[in-house]
């Protein structure tokens, strides 16, 4: 067995070495040559006027370098004309390393067609260049092959680290030269028994999809200010650690083999907390229809935690309860075609953005419902006028994840819709839906935040921009980072856009800790000792400053900026006085009956306050209450604190 792959090892080389003169084999079936790229920029990068070699293997069953056959390859830069790149054979040795990597790829079957080894150098640019580059062989009966489209970036390497994860630019590769590739990968299967599975992987995917799902990124658009590197989701952990981004981008995620992990999206949030650096989620990442796991669950959290979007964790459990499973929170792929509005918070100025890119619906839940409505409209407007590409979305979906996907169900925007009016108990929170009601518990962590998003909605997240329907927008929250939420695929868009992103990208690098006001608790003395007191060590453990105020001396701090009530409506020494004043004549009726204890509302006396009211039916029920709620207290709890008092500062 030595001796032949010793044998096959030597034709091998001959194959590359000489010209090739007709074929001693006779075969009944013409085939196309392979062509296969064995190398591309690392994380597609590379340093300023930097020269790359690329190297290339082609295997055909008549030969190509005799008669009709040739090898050609092309690069341009930013868009530019298509230039030759000269051909050259290329020795076994002058890559050693990659060389063996590509011959390894062959079977253990008796070989029976040539092989050839050639490179080319393509030229170094600026930085902020992108390069594109591509092979074509024509062997000798007249088949033309065509490798991937590969583009790769010329990164600043002075510039803030910024890992983008973004599968879409391989992907995007194989898609301009799908049909050549797909011939390719079943020939040399059949005839040339050459392992491409990993190619196809990659490829496989885009068979089922529409070529307008998928859009060029721009990155050079970052490449000039930034030091870049793209990866695909499977390196996300192991890039964190050996690039250590200021930071992350998560580029259009949506389609299910581009998911990222549970494990990975602990490791992203460890990341983010530790070193403060700062995270973009783009468009269709959160599309739940493909990737659940990406806004999480009531067992296990996603990006929505990170993201300040903590209500759509909900969804999944409210399509199963209110019968509409075939429906998603999140829909990617609409455009309704209205301008980008800047807002004066975070990074802006104000101003308009032309948007020529597709955005995803879903976020609006955090609108009033004056502004809800207006979306609601215009993507239904846009669900009707477009039916064809909408049934070729749900085709895709069905084809990718085998589930049945309702585009015209989710475009009504039924699911925010019901969490926008959700009600949030003492236990969970209660949904309807079509005379439907249910009562979803949830896990206490999570119930406290999304009470808190609910109250505070118009302040956390905060609204960055919004398209003039409101069917896109970028969201933003404080903490120990900050992160963006874009429903607008930016990086997909013109110079204009792509400046929007570079904005977003620098305010989230320009972290800073949020200066968290004082937080006043107002208890009577029976109160503060059942559970106040621990309560106040809770907070002051979590890093906030805490007072404790009585009703004799409230009258100075009822503008404060957060505000925590212990007792109900008829709390002693004049505790329940100020309890009537925040809660409805109703909810103090519930707090009476024991159905009820737990509130928070804004802008009770001042704008821009937050008061929450923990409310027993006796001093006990009050102090259980409070032990309920500091169960609930945590460091993503604060981030949303910290987004509201950045918000209205």
């Amino acid at each position: 067995m030595d001796k032949l792959k010793a044998v096959f090892a030597i034709l091998l080389l001959f194959g590359m070495l000489l010209p090739p003169a007709s074929s001693a084999v006779i075969v009944s079936e013409l085939r196309p040559p392979i062509i296969l790229v064995g190398n591309i920029p690392k994380d597609f990068v590379v340093g300023p006027y930097e020269e790359f070699t690329v190297y290339f293997y082609i295997a055909d069953d008549f030969g190509i370098t005799v008669g009709k056959g040739k090898v050609e390859a092309y690069y341009r830069i930013d868009d530019g004309d298509w230039k030759p790149a000269y051909v050259r054979t290329a020795a076994a040795g002058e890559n050693w390393s990659l060389y063996q990597s590509i011959i390894h790829r062959f079977y253990g079957e008796s070989q029976n067609f040539y092989v050839f080894y050639r490179k080319i150098n393509l030229p170094g640019a600026p930085p902020g260049s992108r390069i594109e580059f591509k092979i074509a062989v024509t062997d000798v009966e007249g088949h033309t092959s065509y490798s991937p489209v590969y583009s790769y970036y010329v990164a600043n390497p002075g510039g803030p680290k910024v890992l983008i994860v973004d599968p879409s630019v391989e992907a995007m590769a194989f898609e301009k030269s799908l049909d050549s590739l797909m011939i390719q990968f079943n020939v040399s299967r059949s005839f040339y028994h050459y392992n491409l599975s990993d190619f196809e992987a990659v490829a496989e995917p885009l068979t089922k999809l529409k070529p307008w799902m998928l859009a060029e990124h721009h990155w050079e658009g970052l490449a000039k200010y930034y030091n870049i590197k793209i990866v695909s989701p499977d390196e996300l952990s192991d890039a964190l650690q050996s690039f250590q981004p200021q930071a992350v981008i998560l580029s259009n995620l949506w389609l299910p083999e581009w998911g990222l992990s549970e494990d990975q999206i602990s490791a992203l949030e460890d990341y983010l907390e530790t070193h403060h650096a700062g995270l973009v989620v783009t468009s269709g990442t959160m599309f739940d229809a493909t990737n659940p796991q990406h806004i999480g669950s009531v067992d296990e959290p996603g990006l929505a935690k990170l993201l300040g979007l903590d209500p759509l964790i909900l969804a999944d459990a409210a399509k199963g309860e209110l019968n509409l499973t075939q429906a998603s929170v999140m829909v990617p792929f609409i455009s309704t075609g209205y301008s980008l509005v800047l807002s004066e918070k975070g990074p802006f100025n104000g101003g308009t953005v032309d948007v020529n890119t597709y955005s995803t619906v879903g976020w609006q839940y955090v609108l009033s419902s004056t502004h809800f409505g207006i979306a609601k409209r215009s993507v239904s407007r846009f669900a009707s006028e477009n039916g064809l590409r909408m049934r070729e979305m749900g085709e895709s979906i069905k084809n990718l994840t085998g589930v049945q996907f309702n585009f015209s169900l989710s475009a009504s925007m039924v699911l925010p819709e019901v969490l926008a009016s959700m009600e949030v108990t003492d236990k969970g929170v209660v949904i309807s839906h079509n005379g439907m009601v249910a009562e979803i518990p949830v896990e206490r962590k999570l119930l406290e935040r999304v009470r808190l998003l609910h109250a505070l909605k118009g302040y956390a997240p905060m609204l960055l921009a919004r398209t003039s329907d409101y069917s896109g927008g970028i969201l933003a929250t404080e903490g120990d980072y900050r992160a963006v939420y874009s429903s607008v695929e930016l990086e997909a868009g013109s110079a204009e856009e792509l400046s929007v992103l570079k904005e977003l990208v620098d305010w989230t690098l320009n972290y800073e800790p949020v200066q968290m006001p004082e937080v006043v608790i107002l208890a009577n003395d029976i109160d503060w000792g059942i559970k106040g007191n621990l309560l106040a060590a809770h907070l002051g453990a979590l890093g906030l400053s805490v007072r404790h105020v009585t009703a004799d001396d409230f009258e100075a701090y009822r503008d404060s900026k957060i505000i925590i009530i212990l007792g109900g409506p008829d709390a002693y020494d004049g505790v329940g006085g100020y309890v009537r004043q925040v809660l409805s004549p109703g909810e103090q009726s519930a707090v009476r009956n024991g159905e009820r204890g737990m509130f928070v509302k804004t802008n009770v006396w001042t704008e821009g306050q937050v008061v929450v009211v923990l409310a027993g039916q006796d001093r006990w029920g009050t102090g259980g209450k409070t032990r309920d709620y500091m169960n609930g207290l945590d460091q993503s709890y604060l981030r949303i604190l910290a987004t509201f008092s950045a918000s209205v500062s």
